[in-house]
């Protein structure tokens, strides 16, 4: 996607204003090249487990 008004992508973004954690997500405003503010929310949402410890109680004894 792209800034309507200067085309910038607004996958880049230009400067970070600030960030706040929410009960929803976190919260950032950005400003882009031209000057255009935006809001960006990024949700808690659950997602895969992407690495995980085993459990001590399965782990093999030494040998």
């Amino acid at each position: 996607m792209e800034c309507p008004r200067c085309g910038w992508p607004e996958s880049d973004v230009y400067e970070v204003l600030s960030r706040h954690l929410t009960s929803e997500g976190v919260v950032t405003y950005t400003r882009c090249a031209c000057g255009r503010l935006q809001m960006r929310v990024q949700r808690f949402d659950p997602g895969p487990v992407v690495a995980a410890g085993r459990d001590s109680a399965s782990a093999p004894g030494p040998s």
